[in-house]
């Protein structure tokens, strides 16, 4: 890559900028810095390159440090490098792409804080007086969650099929949990009654400081290294599985158009080609046969076709993660309660939850490696249902480990189930 492009790398700038944090964090761990510290290292500093920050971070987690405790200097480290990253030529991505698409959810949640940056500006009564109309517009900040969703779900594991070095984008996902809690607090602050200015104040400017700060990160760090690292196909690619999620602010018939171009619709599954077509997926040939039987087993046969029309018919999301810990298989259900996209296939599971809970998922993986269990579970509250997720170690029938069974599933009607309703009373 050339010089001062988003991808070029230098390890020598990455091992000196190392010492920088060294320094700055100190042997205590906590930010210690200094304008020295900063002039020592400046020239890096205002050099440096998005794609050797992640190098950066990468190396502080697999020194063992948490997302957690790089917060505690991430952002001062941020606020260093601001010189390179703002004075870098930032690609402007073609209408009608994935890259726009994030980019013009990230300009519309920029709206809405800028509208209730004004309303605070105006308002000089309480703010209290105003809990209701706040409360309504923190509300439908919840809208970034579908943008988080697609950068997850799609993105991060592309990028991490790209290269290891982004395994490192865990910082970057705990941060998008991180503002999720956040509007999730505020918004449980202002359905009280009795609360404060003070803690209006304090719990918007957090609010204000985790979502604008992703979006700079976003737009300063990820989209560049995305925009060089991958082909126009695979951005396409990308777009191509984004169509299964929900839109972040945008209307439908916004988020719609990003689908209805000619170009587009060549890659859409009803033109006969699979997202597993796509770039970066791996073939799936052995479904495409007619009439052959796929499957065979002592209580029956299936073909691929009816096997695919079988699973994706359960009421149930189902995912599949094999003995090597890489996901292999999910189905669609009608009504999928967590999103999924064709770019999670191979990646590692530990990839593909929060930070936060990854050393329970590993804990998980490893009773049932180890035979000392068999299921786990789990049941949440998510939009208003309740949710039960279960968890099932597959063995073959010597009992070897194969994988794990992820199912989850909706259980809000059945939980109200009564009396009964049998065969003969259907209708």
């Amino acid at each position: 890559m050339s010089a001062g492009s988003a991808t070029s790398l230098s390890p020598e700038r990455v091992e000196r900028l190392r010492g920088y944090l060294d320094g700055l964090t100190g042997l205590s761990g906590r930010a210690a810095g200094g304008q020295d510290l900063f002039r020592c290292h400046q020239q890096d500093l205002e050099s440096v390159t998005p794609l050797e920050l992640i190098e950066l971070f990468n190396g502080q987690l697999q020194s063992g440090q948490t997302p957690e405790q790089i917060f505690q200097y991430l952002d001062k480290v941020i606020n260093a490098v601001g010189h390179a990253l703002r004075g870098q030529p930032l690609p402007q991505p073609a209408l009608g792409t994935f890259l726009h698409l994030l980019a013009a959810e990230n300009e519309a949640l920029e709206q809405r804080l800028g509208v209730i940056r004004s309303q605070l500006l105006s308002w000089t009564d309480s703010l209290s007086t105003h809990q209701s109309e706040l409360a309504g517009a923190v509300a439908d900040l919840a809208g970034i969650f579908q943008h988080y969703a697609k950068i997850q779900n799609i993105l991060f594991p592309m990028l991490e099929k790209r290269q290891a070095r982004f395994h490192g984008l865990a910082i970057l996902w705990a941060l998008q949990d991180h503002a999720r809690q956040t509007i999730k607090d505020m918004a449980a602050h202002l359905q009280n009654p009795g609360v404060t200015d003070d803690v209006i104040r304090k719990g918007l400017g957090q609010l204000f400081f985790a979502l604008q700060g992703l979006v700079n990160k976003e737009q300063w760090i990820l989209f560049p290294i995305a925009a060089e690292l991958f082909s126009a196909r695979e951005l396409s690619g990308m777009l191509a599985q984004a169509r299964e999620y929900e839109p972040a602010f945008l209307s439908q018939v916004q988020y719609q158009a990003y689908f209805s171009g000619q170009e587009m619709d060549a890659l859409m599954p009803d033109s006969g080609l699979r997202e597993t077509d796509l770039p970066g997926f791996p073939s799936v040939s052995s479904f495409t046969g007619v009439g052959q039987a796929f499957l065979k087993t002592p209580t029956g046969h299936l073909t691929a076709r009816e096997a695919e029309a079988i699973f994706n018919a359960l009421p149930v999301d189902l995912s599949f993660v094999d003995a090597d810990n890489k996901v292999s298989y999910f189905t669609r259900p009608k009504d999928r309660i967590f999103p999924r996209s064709p770019a999670v296939i191979g990646r590692d599971v530990d990839r593909c939850h929060p930070p936060a809970s990854v050393h329970v998922v590993e804990k998980i993986i490893t009773e049932f490696r180890e035979g000392n269990r068999d299921t786990a579970r789990f049941w949440i509250d998510l939009k208003g249902k309740k949710v039960l997720i279960e968890y099932f170690a597959v063995r073959d029938e010597a009992g070897n480990y194969l994988g794990v069974l992820e199912v989850s599933q909706d259980i809000t009607e059945i939980q109200q189930l009564s009396g009964q309703q049998r065969l003969l009373d259907w209708e």
